[in-house]
């Protein structure tokens, strides 16, 4: 997971780790200032679940909010044009 990419879409992603866990306040995430290990410190301190379990399930909730760079459709390619088929002109001579 980019970390990087919740940047603009904080407001998104904040809503969703409200919804998740409850227990978070906006006092909370204003306080983590989108910096992951805070955010962990305090999901882990809200809720008792362990670091290891509220960093997967963060990464995992992210991943479904924030498509990664990869999984970005790139356009498709352009078509191949091929010379068109049948006898070759004949030059001069």
């Amino acid at each position: 997971m980019e970390w990087n990419a919740i940047e603009g879409s904080w407001k998104q992603v904040s809503a969703s780790m409200k919804e998740k866990w409850s227990a978070l306040t906006d006092d909370d995430l204003q306080f983590v200032d989108k910096n992951k290990d805070a955010l962990v410190a305090k999901v882990h301190d809200r809720t008792g679940l362990e670091r290891f379990t509220v960093e997967r399930q963060l990464d995992a909730l992210i991943a479904s909010l924030v498509p990664s760079p990869s999984a970005v459709e790139k356009p498709p390619d352009a078509p191949v044009r091929f010379p068109p088929s049948g006898p070759k002109p004949q030059g001069p001579g």
